[in-house]
């Protein structure tokens, strides 16, 4: 168990973010449904004190009331999510005792209700969720294995019992995503992972399920999002979801970060600024975070200025490491850009969260550029990436082609072909794109070891537009055996995606 906790790191990060902001429900038919319902609906839509009363005036009338005492729990873990406050960790985890003890007792008495079997596996679900995000991993990991076997108890009982499949849809996924030197132990434990069973599992519970209908559809725009880099169905269940329920902020967040990926920089600034307007306590890291991303959106349109304004908004607000690292690299890139001194956000871009991409990229970097100042061949790279990120496809290879043959950029031959690679695939031009990845291969940078593995994938999917099978498969072997290189994670999700169309 300890080998596993010290070297799955990512994995377990993986769990805590793939269950953020969790949120199940059960199917039964407890009275009263209705008044249960409507406090599900206050906590979609952000009106806790609402769902408080309501929740609180059905333990009135029965204390014992399972589902009523697990969702009363369930706030002050938003809370805790959204604050990262220990209070409320502390009062979720004692509300989430008394939950159990109850739902213990009453399955002593009839150990085949399915109803009180989801209860137990959605507490300890939630439990798994909270060691998660307090690094508590062990705790966590035996909570996740809890909350799997009540769950498939359930299942075993009554297969259509739908909300029952999104627990175990969540966890089939996030296990599939395990480093394969990694499932014996996991199997050793009574975990499986497989990523088609578990998004099935979470359609199911989409399509067919009573109370986890809403949070199943959140989880598969994250997941089409993240890992199948299917924007518009993601977009489809995150405008759905928004038009339901406007006043939820992690909605509204969470579509923000959809529009950055599909390289909406507009739309992601208005959803941002729209958002920090509201006024709460109790979701401080979470309007944190959304500070940083509108840095990002002003990063991207190589707005200097105002990016290092919410930047540092970000690092002054923030509880938590996590993307701590690349703020402050990108702080000090701003202020390379605004010809400030950046050596002491390079310094302290060496404490993030390691297990990010981002942060571990950030760390990197910035230890080169202690080292030396950053050149002006690199700023540019920079300013023609960002151009890329706004969709000015024609700008950013007019820009990358000045840069080609300025002579001082000859180290950097490789970062340019990739770029123009990637403006090439992106203006539908598959047969340049084709061109100038391998010219990046060709280049082999020692410097930046990323360059090559990303280049070969570029080649594989223009390969693949162009109906070239076997040149796209003979690429994608390629880059699939590369290892230890920045962004590494992302590459590979995009490989998996990438083999689906190959191997169709």
């Amino acid at each position: 168990m300890l080998f596993i906790l010290v070297d799955s790191k990512r994995f377990l990060f993986l769990l805590v973010v793939i269950f953020f902001f969790s949120l199940e429900s059960y199917a039964g038919d407890l009275s009263p449904r209705s008044r249960l319902n409507e406090g599900i609906q206050f906590t979609y839509n952000f009106e806790f004190d609402k769902a408080e009363l309501t929740f609180s005036s059905l333990l009135k009338k029965n204390p014992n009331d399972l589902f009523a005492n697990h969702f009363s729990a369930t706030l002050s873990l938003w809370k805790y999510f959204g604050s990262n406050k220990k209070k409320y960790l502390e009062e979720f985890l004692h509300q989430s005792d008394g939950t159990i003890a109850k739902a213990e007792q009453n399955l002593s008495g009839n150990p085949k209700n399915k109803e009180t079997l989801y209860i137990l596996g959605a507490a300890y679900g939630y439990r798994a969720i909270a060691f998660g995000k307090a690094e508590k991993y062990l705790e966590m990991i035996w909570a996740s294995k809890k909350s799997n076997s009540y769950l498939e108890d359930v299942l075993e009982i009554d297969q259509n019992y739908y909300d029952a499949y999104l627990g175990i849809g969540l966890i089939k996924f996030a296990l599939s995503q395990v480093p394969s030197g990694f499932k014996w132990a996991l199997a050793m434990i009574g975990f499986d992972g497989d990523s088609e069973k578990g998004l099935s599992y979470l359609k199911i519970a989409a399509e067919k399920g009573n109370y986890s209908k809403v949070e199943a559809e959140y989880y598969l725009s994250q997941l089409y999002a993240e890992f199948y880099f299917d924007y518009d169905k993601s977009k489809r269940y995150l405008a759905k979801l928004n038009q339901g329920f406007p006043d939820n902020l992690l909605f509204n967040y969470s579509f923000a970060v959809l529009e950055v990926k599909r390289r909406n920089l507009s739309s992601a600034r208005n959803i941002l600024l729209s958002l920090l307007k509201e006024k709460t306590s109790e979701f401080e890291q979470l309007m944190a975070l959304s500070k940083f991303l509108l840095a990002d959106v002003y990063f991207y349109e190589n707005n200097f200025e105002k990016a290092k304004d919410y930047y540092t908004r970000f690092l002054s607000e923030t509880k938590e490491k996590n993307y701590s690292g690349i703020a402050n690299y990108r702080l000090a890139i701003c202020h390379e850009f605004l010809n400030d001194r950046a050596a002491k956000y390079y310094k302290t871009a060496q404490h993030g969260n390691e297990m990010l991409d981002d942060d571990y990229y950030a760390k990197k970097k910035s230890e080169i550029y202690l080292q030396r100042n950053i050149s002006g061949v690199e700023k540019s790279l920079i300013f023609s990436t960002n151009l890329l990120k706004q969709e000015k496809y024609d700008a950013a290879i007019d820009s990358l082609t000045i840069l080609l043959n300025d002579n001082h950029s000859q180290n950097y031959h490789s970062q340019i072909f990739l770029l123009l690679s990637e403006a090439y695939y992106y203006q539908n031009k598959f047969d340049s794109s084709l061109v100038f990845a391998q010219d990046a291969i060709g280049e082999k940078s020692s410097s930046e070891s990323w360059v090559v593995p990303f280049a070969y994938y570029f080649a594989s999917v223009s390969s693949l537009k162009t109906n070239d099978r076997e040149k796209a498969a003979h690429y994608f072997d390629k880059a699939d055996n590369f290892s230890n290189f920045f962004y590494e994670n992302k590459l590979k999700s995009m490989l998996k995606n990438l083999a689906r169309s190959i191997n169709n």
